[in-house]
């Protein structure tokens, strides 16, 4: 018995379900360093507001490819900012679809 060709056999079977797998962590590990890169891109649009650098934000968020939202409650303001990350694993493509958006929000108080 040919044990050899057993192993060739049973090595094409997994290589797609392992390279799957592959690529499903490599888009899990990129949409985790998008969220982390806007979680700073959002530390520097909260202190651009803090010094009323209105075009200054706006600059930056074209420049980034950036959504921005503002919301406005009692004294505090919400700002909302979100990006769309493009996912190549077709499982995940299943689950999502061909573009994930990541969103990340921040209260801060406004002085008056």
């Amino acid at each position: 018995m040919n044990k050899k060709g057993q192993a060739l056999v049973e090595f094409i079977i997994v290589l797609p379900i392992l390279l799957l797998i592959l690529i499903s962590i490599i888009d899990f590990g990129n949409i985790i360093h998008k969220k982390y890169v806007l979680e700073n891109d959002l530390d520097t649009i909260v202190n651009m507001y803090d010094a009323n650098e209105y075009d200054e934000i706006n600059n930056y968020i074209s420049d980034k490819d950036l959504k921005i939202d503002y919301k406005t409650e009692d004294k505090f303001i919400t700002i909302n900012v979100s990006k769309n990350v493009n996912i190549f694993s077709p499982v995940l493509i299943g689950m999502w679809g061909r573009k994930y958006e990541i969103k990340t929000s921040r209260s801060i108080y406004i002085n008056e």
